[in-house]
């Protein structure tokens, strides 16, 4: 028997925890111990704003919204070059593991609107 139950997870709340979890990742101007800026015209041009391996952390604020547990698999090798492109990767596989697991446990669960 299926059955509909509430919502698997809040699109719209993950997204915002995400966006302040990116923002302390990649934003912090006046850190007196920050990297000094990278010269253009480097090898370092084509690194991804945040690489998969600071992404993974990342992980933590995800799990906070979502009743499964997400592996590092799902975060896209190399990183990412923006906030839109990790949400864009990332939303399409949380929402199919949400779909898993929602199977698994014999219900059906529909997703927030984003």
């Amino acid at each position: 028997m299926t059955s509909t139950g509430p919502p698997i997870f809040d699109v719209n709340a993950l997204t915002s925890e995400l966006q302040g979890w990116w923002n302390e990742q990649v934003a912090n101007p006046d850190d007196p111990f920050a990297d000094p800026p990278t010269p253009t015209g480097t090898i370092f041009d084509v690194l991804p704003v945040l690489d998969s391996l600071a992404a993974v952390t990342g992980l933590i604020a995800i799990e906070k919204h979502v009743p499964f547990k997400v592996t590092s698999r799902v975060i896209r090798k190399g990183g990412y070059n923006s906030f839109e492109d990790m949400i864009s990767d990332l939303m399409p596989k949380l929402e199919k593991l949400a779909d898993k697991h929602a199977e698994k446990a014999g219900t059906t669960m529909k997703k927030d609107a984003a």
